[in-house]
């Protein structure tokens, strides 16, 4: 018949011992249990245990999950067994050893049990904290990787931007340097038509000065063949005379 193994797993300090297992391996086979087998148990949050336990001698380890397990004592369940803790069971009396050295070494693997519960579950708060860490650091490095992707496009378009300005000036500087050209040869034409105005003005003055050469010389020879008009006039009037007398 099973016998009622139950109680409250602490530490020196009186403290319930969490995250930890209690192992309970045959040491030898008896009528109702073979050697080797194991069963186990998982104190709550306040390091309650109860267990029902079949008559044999079981070893008892202490279990936390990143630790090497804790080697507690041995206990010795009989069919006329009193239900106690496992502190009672630990401290009776046994064929193998004394009872009260074993429950001590027991309340020191208790002791250590507890420290590592403990320490795991500090591992386990701060690993916690650097995934978070972490995560927010990828965040902030995508949040960076994208500035930067914006950052790059928009020099991008600038680039271009300033490439189409580039071509525009030099556009400009073509035209005004074509501009500059036909400004240069409209300069020269007119220089030359100012200079061809001047010569048909001096031109002018000289077939002016010509033309009254002409008309004082014209007047010159109307005023020879007038008096010569009047000469052979005067020379017909004598002639007639003469022939007037000779008659």
């Amino acid at each position: 018949m099973p016998v009622l193994i139950s109680g409250v797993l602490k530490d020196g300090t009186g403290t319930p011992v969490q995250n930890c297992t209690i192992q309970l391996k045959a040491c030898r086979t008896s009528t109702t249990v073979v050697v080797n087998t194991v069963a186990s148990e998982n104190p709550d949050d306040a390091g309650r245990y109860s267990m029902d336990v079949e008559q044999g001698q079981y070893t008892v380890t202490l279990l936390v999950e990143g630790y090497p397990p804790s080697h507690a004592g041995v206990i010795t369940v009989y069919d006329d067994s009193k239900p106690g803790t496992l502190n009672d069971f630990l401290g009776a009396m046994t064929e193998d050893d004394v009872r009260p050295e074993a429950l001590r070494r027991f309340e020191a693997m208790v002791e250590e049990v507890a420290r590592q519960a403990s320490e795991a579950s500090r591992n386990a708060t701060a690993a916690g904290q650097a995934s978070e860490q972490a995560q927010t650091s990828a965040g902030q490095a995508a949040e960076s990787a994208t500035a930067a992707v914006n950052a790059a496009g928009a020099a991008e378009a600038s680039a271009t931007q300033a490439a189409s300005s580039a071509a525009s000036a030099e556009s400009s500087a073509g035209t005004a340097t074509t501009k500059a050209g036909e400004a240069s040869a409209s300069a020269a034409s007119a220089d030359t038509a100012r200079t061809a105005a001047a010569a048909s003005a001096a031109a002018a003055k000289t077939s002016e000065a010509n033309a009254d050469v002409s008309r004082t010389a014209a007047g010159d020879s109307a005023a020879a063949a007038a008096a010569s008009a009047t000469a052979a006039q005067t020379s017909a009037a004598r002639a007639g005379a003469s022939e007037t007398a000779a008659k």
